[in-house]
């Protein structure tokens, strides 16, 4: 039996939006941002903008790399096979990487303990001094620009956020209708800014609520997010390989 491409996209920029709701690296770094002493509302503005463009930039390639084909019938091809194959390979990787850690206990989100900052990390910060809570550097070109780039690199190049994009945008590709389309694309984009927006919101209107969010939101995912994001992962790296084996050709 074949998938519907339609329902098919919806369920796909549903699930892969969860997976990166529920991973800490886009939230953490935007709290971040959201901490700042006195420029909290420029940097997660700032932030978010990088954000946003990382993330429809690793779509946009979803849907370039995705051949037109005729929605009634089933496209059997290598290019086809090679697409669905090598993102559904990819999906499975980081649902095994998820579940290690998972199974593994390790916390990635806490604060290491304080020690002397090494020197990479002192030229890090050099280069991108908003990721600096206390800094008081002069607001100029640079430091837009740098935080621009944390932004842009969380979610457009960030290995699992992008892998996830993709996957989505070749599934919007994929699907018919424009209602179709624009639904999974907004679906995707909002529940995979969410943990960008939230952190923003709180710059905006409620800053000292930020700490605690973080606490709560990160005890949450320490003992659920990662599981669940290897299901999810588990799940589509399936179809995706089922999809790419009915594509063949014989």
């Amino acid at each position: 039996m074949e998938t519907d491409p339609t329902a098919h996209a919806i369920g796909t920029a549903f699930s892969m939006g969860m997976v990166v709701l529920l991973s800490p690296e886009m939230f953490v770094l935007a709290l971040l941002m959201a901490a700042h002493k006195s420029r909290a509302r420029l940097n997660s503005v700032v932030f978010f903008l990088g954000s946003f463009i990382g993330l429809f930039a690793a779509i946009g390639i979803g849907l370039w790399i995705t051949p037109s084909s005729t929605q009634s019938v089933h496209p059997t091809s290598w290019t086809h096979f090679m697409i669905r194959s090598g993102i559904g390979t990819a999906l499975l990787g980081l649902g095994i990487y998820r579940l290690w850690q998972f199974l593994k206990g390790e916390d990635d989100r806490k604060p290491k303990p304080k020690t002397t900052p090494p020197q990479w990390k002192s030229k890090l910060l050099r280069l991108f001094p908003s990721l600096d809570t206390d800094s008081d550097c002069s607001i100029g070109v640079h430091y837009l620009f740098s935080t621009f780039l944390i932004g842009l690199f969380t979610t457009g190049l960030h290995p699992k956020t992008s892998i996830l994009a993709i996957a989505v945008g070749h599934e919007i590709e994929r699907a018919s209708g424009t209602l179709t389309k624009v639904t999974a694309l907004l679906l995707f984009a909002f529940l995979s800014l969410l943990p960008v927006l939230i952190p923003l919101l709180l710059s905006l209107f409620r800053p000292q609520a930020g700490p605690a969010l973080k606490a709560k939101c990160t005890a949450l995912l320490e003992v659920h997010g990662r599981w669940i994001a290897a299901l999810i992962c588990f799940a589509f790296a399936f179809i995706l390989w089922k999809d790419a084996l009915e594509s063949l050709p014989r």
